[in-house]
């Protein structure tokens, strides 16, 4: 499954570019060493990343627009409640939980560090 949050991870870098431009303190907006769901979701939302990959622009990324952005992904691990769509909510929370490694609901230096590994937010 790693291997295709790397890929993933790496066509998101693809189409969203300078918009994600930031530094672990950027998106840690109140300055506490982590970066909660909140700041991460407000942050790369504003960034119109999940729009990118909506190629329909119907608000769902279905496995087809996937396939158009090349991207190899566990699509069903990350449709929570499997209706065979994924939201914008179900794509932040995948993205977001893959690199909580510790699972404590907030990433720290090292957890964005992993993050950056896949392409995101590699500065």
């Amino acid at each position: 499954m790693h291997k295709t949050l790397i890929a993933a991870g790496m066509a998101l870098a693809m189409v969203s570019g300078p918009a994600l431009a930031k530094s672990f303190s950027d998106y840690d907006e109140n300055g506490n060493s982590e970066i909660s769901k909140d700041e991460f979701y407000g942050s790369i939302s504003d960034a119109g990343t999940f729009a990118d990959w909506d190629t329909s622009g119907d608000g769902l990324i279905d496995e087809n627009e996937l396939g158009e952005i090349g991207a190899e992904w566990d699509y069903d691990a990350w449709d929570a409640n499997t209706d065979g769509y994924v939201d914008s909510g179900e794509f932040y929370d995948g993205y977001y939980t893959s690199y909580d490694s510790n699972e404590d609901g907030h990433w720290d230096d090292g957890e964005w560090d992993d993050a950056g590994e896949a392409g995101l937010f590699d500065m």
